[in-house]
């Protein structure tokens, strides 16, 4: 958990703001937000900027400081409710209007010290709120899946010679996979831009084994954003791509509210309102 230098909130706050997601201001994500329940059961609200918004709920001042925050980051149930709240809030309002993911438990002050920070970086917001517009992110996973290697126990090797030989085909077709996979990886990344059904990419880190109850090793990890129009496309065209593919298996997923795609503002060389009470990375 990270924190920008703050003063001490006042003795007598009674509730903060805790903020899920900076917003295109949008009367569908207006009334959706009035059905919504977030971080702990608590209601939705829309705090309106000038040119954004933002999706937040008021929630007690006591259960978020900054020591509460870091007991219940470390307990793996309150945690896995507070992210699946947080995370529900934003997949809520993501389809009614193009939306910035905050960090999970980014928390402020009160309204004005959100309305600042919306004041301060609304050159950004509104250049990422524009860019997300009218698209959502997919995410593509391509899996090494070679064959099983080992010979079942009526043709194990009788001799040292065919033991290394079986092994060395072992690797080799392990090999194979892995180098395909990322063949495969790269002529999807060039295919769909160059084609302009994706219009962004994001790259991340190969998902371990241990997430995964499919076969194979993960070895592309890929985000795209695709517009909502091409989305059947987009699908077609990958499946088409890997059809060919020998020892791998591609997962498509989505669509998902755009976290790959939501930087957060540049950092400020001077910022004189510390308005940000508290974040969790």
């Amino acid at each position: 958990m990270t924190s920008e230098p703050h003063p001490p909130p006042p003795a007598e706050l009674t509730e903060t703001v805790y903020a899920y997601a900076v917003l295109l201001q949008n009367e569908a994500a207006e009334r959706a937000a009035r059905e919504l329940r977030g971080v702990d059961g608590l209601p939705v609200r829309i705090l309106h900027g000038t040119h954004t918004a933002a999706a937040v709920s008021d929630v007690p001042a006591h259960t978020f400081t900054e020591e509460a925050l870091a007991q219940r980051l470390d307990d793996l149930i309150d945690l896995e409710r507070l992210a699946r709240a947080h995370h529900q809030v934003i997949a809520a309002l993501a389809s009614r209007t193009a939306l910035l993911p905050l960090r999970l438990a980014t928390v402020y002050l009160d309204d004005n010290s959100l309305l600042r920070r919306l004041h301060n970086d609304d050159s950004h917001f509104r250049t990422t709120l524009n860019h997300l517009e009218g698209h959502d992110e997919w995410g593509v996973k391509i899996y090494a899946d070679p064959p099983a290697a080992t010979p079942p126990p009526a043709d194990r090797p009788r001799s040292g010679r065919e033991y290394l030989r079986a092994r060395r085909t072992s690797r080799d077709g392990h090999d194979l996979a892995h180098q395909a996979a990322a063949d495969l990886g790269a002529r999807m990344d060039r295919t769909l831009t160059e084609e302009n059904w994706a219009t962004d990419v994001r790259h991340h880190r190969p998902q371990p084994a241990a997430l995964s109850a499919a076969p194979g090793e993960n070895i592309v990890n890929t985000a795209y954003l695709i517009p909502r129009q091409h989305t059947r496309t987009f699908q077609d065209r990958v499946t088409a791509l890997a059809a060919d593919t020998a020892g791998i298996r591609v997962e498509i997923t989505g669509p998902w509210a755009p976290y790959s795609f939501a930087p957060p503002p540049p950092e400020q060389t001077e910022r004189t309102d510390p308005a940000t009470v508290r974040t969790a990375p």
